[in-house]
């Protein structure tokens, strides 16, 4: 049975180790913390009761007032089930940690905010990932066509079976200013006439409906032959809408979308680099990053859906729509009182 160990193990690149153990740190904060350790030095040898009797937490990662923890006992990591994030984790090689001190190697990650996972939480941090260019336009768009609520409209989903995926597609409105009295006017925030991106083509083309199409990607929700799934950690349990909704916290997300401005203006090449695109761009950014900088993930569109007030409508219909999907494939049936009981066996 693969466990989030496995996948926590591949994460971190420690699958040439066989000896590897985690164990749960109560420092008093507010977020999981675990130690993992390894010894690449005898990469097959055990790890000893006596290799790990040790503090082995450095005073530069101790926050705050903190001088002591207490901790849980030592397990190896394929054992290891719990939910990858919110959560911090502290990787250490134990290979000179008893000789010279400069082959000493601890490295921090922290797995509710960083940019080698992107979950929903993650991107609706607009702020942090919009431009202030992108923010003008953005602003624009509020004034001429009011709140993401108001312009996209979630219209289909999509099961992407070899890899457990789930998709959500939302149509959204081009930025016009439909107040204008003119055509010409009704354009100055854009060109004469509409374009987008085809994907298939690789190329712009003319774009007479004046939407845009944008998908929302959760990946690896649903049971497939790549890795564990999110939704087997729940397996024989039973859960509410509430847990059920957890995993749209904690899964990765990719995004998408036909705008030229996300494929032309380096947004679709950013995302590839932090692995959150759907469709992976390797021209680099040469000139557009001048204008956004390297943290531009979201084009106007993006966040503006991303929103909380506009987010947090949809989740509610893309929280439904997973809970059909669970029950069409037979992973889920209801057990009332609004639970369901978790099945991906087949049993």
């Amino acid at each position: 049975m693969t466990t989030t160990g496995h996948i926590l193990k591949d994460k971190l690149h420690l699958n040439n180790f066989s000896q590897v153990r985690i164990r749960r740190l109560v420092t008093g904060g507010s977020l999981r913390t675990y130690q993992i350790v390894f010894n690449s030095r005898t990469p097959q040898m055990p790890l000893t009761t006596f290799l790990l009797n040790f503090n082995i937490l450095s005073p530069k990662i101790v926050s705050g007032d903190a001088k002591e923890f207490s901790a849980t006992p030592w397990a190896d990591i394929e054992n290891f089930n719990n939910l990858l994030n919110p959560a911090i984790y502290f990787v250490t090689d134990l290979a000179g940690f008893y000789g010279k001190e400069d082959n000493y190697s601890e490295k921090i990650y922290r797995f509710d905010n960083k940019l080698e996972e992107i979950t929903i939480p993650e991107l609706r941090k607009v702020d942090a990932y919009t431009s202030s260019l992108t923010q003008k336009y953005k602003d624009l768009r509020l004034q001429f066509q009011g709140q993401g609520i108001k312009n996209t409209k979630l219209i289909d989903s999509k099961y992407i079976e070899a890899t457990g995926d789930l998709q959500f597609l939302f149509l959204t409105e081009a930025t016009e200013d439909k107040s204008a009295s003119s055509e010409k006017d009704k354009h100055k925030v854009g060109k004469e006439y509409k374009q987008q991106f085809n994907i298939s083509s690789d190329s712009l083309e003319r774009n007479t409906s004046k939407t845009y199409d944008m998908i929302l990607e959760i990946d690896n929700i649903f049971p497939n032959k790549e890795k564990m799934s999110w939704l087997e950690v729940y397996d024989g349990e039973e859960i509410d809408r509430k847990m059920m909704k957890e995993i749209l916290d904690v899964a990765d997300c990719k995004i998408w979308d036909s705008t030229p401005a996300f494929q032309y203006q380096g947004f679709r090449y950013r995302l590839t680099n932090i692995d959150a695109s759907i469709y992976p761009e390797s021209r680099p950014d040469t000139f557009w990053k001048s204008k956004h900088g390297i943290q531009a993930y979201l084009d106007k569109h993006w966040s503006q859906l991303l929103d909380r007030g506009t987010l947090d409508l949809f989740l509610n219909n893309m929280l439904s729509v997973l809970i059909k999907y669970c029950k069409q494939l037979n992973y889920a049936k209801s057990i009332g009182k609004g639970k369901l009981i978790i099945n991906t066996k087949g049993e």
